[in-house]
């Protein structure tokens, strides 16, 4: 199966991927674009829990890390001047890129990582064979991490190769458990010096003698001599016995008591029935339509501020490269807010 496998290529991984992240600042709810980017489950749990925010400001960057210690960091990394654009190819530049690494989890979880170092971030792919929704087989977005969050213990070990990665988790020995939890005795052949004291420990399992339980007086009749004769009185118990729940209740004088009082449900008061809702009118529909037309502006006007100060920022860039000062850039833009008063008028 690993032989099938091609190695993901972070030339073409990373850039849609990348400029899908600056656009967590402008809506509650992921680009359509990141989607097919991520692993099934990764992409399940950004739908289903940006779907529900209720805060049209909260940004889904975090929903990208599984960790919780790690995720509230992602935002100020991405919100950092490394992921503007660059003025001339309008992307973003990640630079430098530490070489893959691989591990297998298990059969069927092959995870590769990639070291963003410019950007400070680390990216795990995982390995998704026929991912219908990402365009078939190949390498998703399972977790977007800090670079200096993460930890190189013996629990997270990443080998250089695919076919390194398989060698490790097949040398994993699938026998290696605890003598307590399956039941048998360790192995002493193994050691060449076994304690004597660890034979006398086994060794007193095969001394217990086998005891048999003493037998549990049944509640039912006392013997089976008595039982025919017994046997109609013992179950006419039941018959004088009310029911716990039963809202019947066999007082022979029902009218001793007190018209508020109420029969008991587990020995407390049944609590009153619940008010029935409203029925929707029409002006509580007029005032659902008016909060959701406000959310969705307040977003789009986010959208669009945070558009006009990028544009800003790359035209500031483009015209710096092409030698022209910042006074001189200055005074280009005051001249183009002040034509806008001249639109207005012809309007």
């Amino acid at each position: 199966m690993s032989s099938n496998i091609q190695p993901p290529d972070p030339a073409s991984l990373l850039p849609p991927l990348l400029a899908c992240l600056p656009t967590g600042f402008a809506s509650p709810r992921p680009p359509p674009a990141l989607l097919p980017l991520l692993s099934p489950i990764l992409r399940q749990r950004v739908q289903l829990l940006s779907a529900t925010t209720e805060s049209s400001t909260e940004s889904w960057l975090p929903l990208l890390c599984w960790r919780s210690n790690c995720a509230g960091k992602l935002a100020s990394i991405v919100e950092s001047d490394a992921f503007e654009l660059h003025p001339v190819s309008g992307e973003i530049e990640y630079g430098e890129v530490s070489p893959v690494r691989y591990r297998r989890l298990d059969e069927e979880t092959l995870q590769a990582r990639v070291d963003i170092i410019d950007l400070e971030l680390v990216v795990i792919y995982l390995w998704c064979p026929g991912d219908t929704e990402g365009g078939g087989s190949g390498w998703r977005v399972s977790e977007l991490l800090p670079l200096h969050e993460t930890s190189e213990d013996s629990s997270e070990q990443w080998w250089p190769s695919i076919a390194a990665a398989q060698q490790a988790a097949e040398n994993i020995s699938p026998n290696h458990t605890s003598p307590h939890l399956n039941g048998t005795t360790p192995n002493t052949s193994s050691h060449p010096n076994p304690d004597p004291d660890d034979f006398d420990y086994w060794a007193q399992y095969d001394k217990t003698p086998g005891r048999t339980p003493a037998a549990t007086r049944s509640p039912g009749p006392p013997n089976g001599r008595t039982r025919s004769t017994s046997e109609a009185a013992y179950f006419a118990q039941y018959a004088t016995v009310q029911p716990e729940l039963d809202a019947d209740d066999p007082d022979p004088d029902p009218s001793s008591r007190h018209p508020l009082e109420e029969p008991l449900l587990n020995g407390f008061a049944r609590p009153p029935p619940l008010p029935q809702p409203s029925a929707v009118t029409p002006e509580s529909e007029t005032v659902s339509r008016l909060e959701d037309s406000a959310l969705l502006q307040s977003s789009g006007e986010a959208a669009v501020r945070q558009h006009v100060g990028t544009s800003i920022k790359s035209l500031f860039r483009l015209c710096r490269a092409t030698g022209i000062e910042r006074g001189e850039f200055e005074d280009m833009v005051r001249t183009e807010v002040e034509t806008l008063g001249m639109l207005d008028g012809d309007e």
